[in-house]
């Protein structure tokens, strides 16, 4: 049967048989969630970029700059569960958001979301790389939205970009990616601390998607939460617990933040 994809307007949405990633799930305490008899998954994307002048004086990757997402997205899937749980009464609905047993990636794009770009993140063609990714697992079997195609246009400028030559045509070394080494716990290495204040970037970190051409020009955040929400300067010290680079815990961000503070 068809999904009315309208019900998740204005946020873009699209759908995957689950038999495509029922061998790849992840072995993490949330695959328990996974209906029984899971059929289909439903992708939602959540758009984040909010234009220029929203990122002045910006020292922080750009999906930390709003609160953290998994507040938005999992109020937003609930409801849209709830519908659908109206529209369908016979059928089990259940919302993952990043932590999730799911290939959120790969869902994306096999559900005709986006192309699969060299740094492994999908590329939407209205939003870029510039999304949160959240789904929902369901035993009704819906027909799939398949993709055109599959790969980016295969530029190599993400690849010749990356500070750390983390990137290469056979996958992404995370002991080597600036933005995982960003956030991980204990001392920084010296080249670490150095490429983070070059940089100017203490959390994460956006080189790669800034050099795709696939990402010029692309569509404003449909998502009012995060306007209302965006902070673009790092500031731990003062944070709630709304922000994305408090999961590793404070400690962590004050120390990435003492590194920018000694440039």
């Amino acid at each position: 049967m068809t999904l009315d994809l309208s019900l998740f307007s204005p946020l873009p949405a699209g759908v995957c048989s689950f038999g495509l990633v029922a061998d790849k799930l992840l072995d993490v305490r949330s695959r328990e969630r996974v209906p029984e008899g899971a059929a289909s998954v439903i992708c939602c994307l959540f758009p984040y970029y909010l234009g220029e002048e929203a990122y002045e004086g910006r020292n922080q990757s750009r999906y930390s700059v709003p609160a953290d997402y998994h507040i938005v997205a999992r109020e937003k899937l609930g409801a849209f569960c709830e519908k659908l749980a109206l529209l369908y009464p016979g059928n089990v609905f259940v919302p993952f958001a990043d932590s999730s047993p799911l290939p959120e990636v790969y869902c994306a794009v096999m559900s005709g979301l986006g192309v699969m770009g060299k740094n492994r993140l999908c590329i939407n063609p209205e939003y870029g790389s510039w999304f949160f990714i959240g789904e929902i697992v369901t035993d009704a079997a819906f027909d799939p939205t398949p993709p055109e195609k599959t790969v980016c246009c295969g530029c190599g400028e993400c690849l010749r970009a990356c500070p750390t030559g983390a990137l290469t045509d056979a996958g992404i070394d995370p002991e080597k990616c600036l933005s995982c080494l960003s956030q991980k716990k204990g001392e920084l290495d010296a080249e670490t601390a150095r490429l983070m204040k070059k940089y100017n970037c203490a959390w994460g970190c956006d080189v790669c998607q800034e050099a795709c051409p696939m990402n010029r020009g692309k569509k404003l955040s449909p998502v009012p939460e995060f306007y209302a929400t965006a902070k673009a300067v790092f500031d731990p010290e003062n944070a709630g617990g709304d922000r994305a680079y408090l999961w590793r815990g404070k400690k962590t961000a004050l120390r990435n933040a003492e590194v920018l503070e000694s440039r």
